[in-house]
């Protein structure tokens, strides 16, 4: 992962965490460069599973965007050990195992990011889109 995303991801979570953000229920955080964040959760038992969030954006962001995943809590904890990101029905990122990945996005006014994760139940990854200054100019 990018250096410029690496600090856009651990500056989000960094905030997050500091003013006990909840991820689940914030969904959009209205500060650039954030578009959307969500963090999702391993299922209670340790096979598959997928989980669905929808999300709006008004006015879609031109020459946008990045979608940044981060495996677990940022210090190697709560890893899940696989994952695979889809947004608006198409994959991408695939069947990951790696700490962090990244892919650029286009959004659409409505959207659907699915997560599809395998893990210990208290594993998650953290999911943010972001404006790509590098488009965004």
């Amino acid at each position: 992962m990018g250096w410029l995303a690496m600090g856009i991801m651990a500056a989000t979570v960094a905030a997050a965490q500091k003013t006990n953000v909840d991820p689940e229920q914030q969904g959009s955080t209205g500060y650039p460069p954030s578009v959307y964040m969500n963090a999702f959760l391993a299922c209670p038992t340790d096979s598959p599973c997928t989980r669905t969030k929808s999300f709006t954006v008004d006015p879609v962001p031109s020459g946008c965007c990045i979608l940044l995943v981060a495996n677990g809590d940022g210090h190697g904890t709560d890893e899940v050990r696989s994952y695979e990101v889809f947004l608006n029905g198409e994959r991408v990122i695939p069947s990951d195992r790696s700490r962090n990945a990244q892919a650029p996005v286009k959004l659409l006014t409505k959207n659907t990011l699915k997560v599809i994760l395998t893990g210990e139940p208290h594993s998650n990854v953290f999911v943010l889109i972001a404006y790509d200054p590098r488009k965004s100019k």
